[in-house]
């Protein structure tokens, strides 16, 4: 038997992670006093298969905080690498048969990656530091920067098909994805509410294993899921759903993602748009939509097209991704961006940044790349305005992602074609109806929106009688 101390060496954590571990039963051990004897065996295999996974230790030392690993795209290995946990350094890249298969994002296209710019999109693909709740489930699973909860999930996601394969591991991505696996849903849990409920801290004590995986933190998708919302996966009859949360008292975001798909469905066919509906979960309002990937089929945020083109800040991203678009063989691109901006205009959204919205295409084979259905509103329909900004004056908001003023943006437009302005009559009544069912905003805001909205429905109705597709006038 060992003390709690003895285990913790062996280990590489600290003693209060063993006694976590006791607790939760993934040591076995004995009570003595107020002290523990812990299990030598149980501690060994702990060891063994935590060496086997390439979970970073908390020794201090360089080497204890380096771990080797294989990008992996399904079963195609892409590039060897060390990750160092401390700085979130990448080092010793190698490329390999697989490289074909490197995400977009990962520097040039037609370049051998870089280990600076597949850091960047590791850090990119980590649950971002401003998260809510963040802080509280890294100190809860013992964890001290969300790269290293995320490399404990092994970078699985449920947007793509990659994964960051431990050195030694024998598994495959049949055994490990969570497509077909399924995964834990506490995590996701203890990143909307902030609280620690025991179903987390026993997948936090690793007490769950997939087939040909060893043990880890939390088998959770939502470790490599990014944006700032408060957010987690769920699983609900075979179908995989996409819970977000809003921001503030007020709640806003979630209602506004139910109202924009009540416009995007006079506007837009189906297959153009995800749909949202508002659920209630821990007596709080959350927006919910199904999931647009698969196992075989990856969405490619713009972000990572832009980086596989080169085209940066400095250039007009407008022209240089609907050139990227082209040159990957897209079909529609130019009226599907063009439907994008129109939509984005109508309902104010100030957050159309270039990680929410790209592309989708068949993982496997690398073709069939088609422009994503449009996802994420929240932050439409003035959803950071206060009713007196709105009630003042016209409202201009800074749009993105291809200009900044509103007007400028929406003169980028090239096919209006497909612009009906009659699909919007008894719009505005809609948003008094969805915005009516969030308790925080009132009617003098809610008046107010139905205001600013005509305004918009005005100069894109106007825009298409300049292009001679409808008469003047709404």
């Amino acid at each position: 038997m060992l003390t709690t101390k003895e285990a913790a060496e062996i280990l590489g954590v600290s003693a209060r992670r063993v006694n976590a571990l006791i607790e939760a039963g993934a040591l076995r051990a004995e009570r003595l006093g107020r002290s523990w004897a812990v299990d030598e065996n149980s501690v060994r295999q702990r060891a063994a298969s935590e060496r086997l996974r390439g979970r970073p230790s908390d020794r201090s030392g360089e080497v204890a905080h380096r771990a080797r690993y294989t990008l992996m795209c399904r079963d195609h290995e892409v590039i060897g690498f060390t990750y160092d946990f401390r700085s979130g350094a990448v080092a010793d890249l190698k490329p390999l048969d697989g490289i074909a298969w490197k995400p977009l994002g990962i520097g040039r296209l037609d370049k051998t990656p870089n280990r600076y710019d597949f850091a960047e999109w590791l850090r990119s693909r980590a649950i971002p530091g401003m998260r809510p709740n963040l802080p509280v489930a890294l100190r809860d699973l013992m964890v001290r920067t969300p790269s290293a909860l995320m490399f404990a999930s092994w970078g699985l996601s449920l947007s793509d098909p990659y994964w960051f394969r431990p050195e030694g591991a024998p598994a495959q991505w049949a055994d490990v994805n969570y497509f077909d696996n399924g995964y834990e849903e506490a995590f996701g849990d203890l990143m909307l509410v902030g609280e620690s409920p025991k179903a987390a801290r026993v997948a936090s004590a690793d007490r769950s294993e997939l087939p040909g995986r060893g043990p880890a933190i939390t088998h959770s998708p939502d470790t490599a899921t990014n944006g700032m919302l408060s957010k987690t996966w769920v699983r609900r009859r075979g179908v995989d759903y996409l819970i977000k949360g809003g921001t503030g008292n007020e709640n806003r975001e979630p209602y506004n993602e139910r109202l924009a798909t009540r416009l995007l469905e006079r506007l837009l066919d189906l297959d153009e748009f995800v749909p949202y509906t508002v659920i209630e979960r821990h007596g709080r309002a959350y927006s919910s939509c199904a999931n647009m990937a698969g196992s075989d089929t990856e969405l490619i945020p713009a972000h990572d097209v832009l980086t596989a083109f080169a085209i940066t800040e400095g250039r007009d991203l407008h022209a240089g991704y609907l050139r990227a678009l082209e040159d990957l063989g897209v079909e529609n691109a130019r009226q599907l961006i063009d439907k994008m901006i129109v939509v984005d205009h109508l309902m104010a959204n100030f957050d159309r940044h270039t990680h929410n919205f790209g592309l989708l295409r068949n993982a496997e084979t690398l073709d069939g790349y088609r422009v994503a259905p449009l996802f994420d509103h929240g932050c439409g329909f003035y959803s950071r305005a206060t009713t007196a900004e709105l009630e003042a004056r016209p409202y201009v908001w800074e749009s993105h992602p291809f200009r900044e003023y509103p007007s400028q943006q929406l003169a980028l437009v090239d096919d209006i074609s497909w612009y009906d302005p009659s699909a919007l009559e008894g719009f505005l009544d809609e948003i008094a109806e969805v915005l009516g069912e969030n308790p925080e905003i009132d009617e003098r805001f809610i008046a107010a929106v139905q205001k600013q909205t005509a305004r918009q429905i005005r100069a894109v109705s106007d825009l298409a009688a300049e292009r001679g597709v409808v008469s003047a006038g709404w």
